[in-house]
């Protein structure tokens, strides 16, 4: 066969089949059922002690690996608050707090920058 040796093989999965039935994608399909359509999720909005554990568990995480895996975290977010939350849904929680941080930082360095540029010119 085309681009595969006698030791590799073509896993078909539900969202493959399904892919063959609607026009999409397994990959989107998947992505949809993962994020949106599981019945197991929980859609309900994030309490803070929720975000809390994210930004600690993301800070923790990045000690020891390069990426965050955000199917490690949802387990972790069932067992403590007793809520399935979709890995998107906890990576766009975490990436909200980055980007506010972010721009705290770059207004700062920017007010200080305004600092040293008005002490030299008076």
């Amino acid at each position: 066969m085309d681009g595969l040796d006698e030791t590799s093989f073509a896993i078909e999965t539900p969202f493959t089949k399904l892919s063959k039935i609607i026009p999409h994608c397994s990959k989107k399909i998947a992505d949809h059922w993962w994020n949106s359509l599981d019945p197991r999720i929980c859609h309900d909005i994030f309490s803070q002690g929720e975000k809390e554990f994210i930004y600690a568990w993301v800070v923790e995480h990045l000690k020891t690996h390069e990426i965050i895996q955000w199917k490690e975290l949802q387990p972790e977010m069932v067992t403590k608050f007793g809520k399935f939350r979709s890995r998107n849904d906890l990576k766009n929680i975490w990436k909200i707090k980055k980007r506010q941080n972010d721009r705290i930082t770059q207004a700062g360095e920017a007010s200080s920058n305004k600092a040293d540029i008005s002490y030299i010119l008076n």
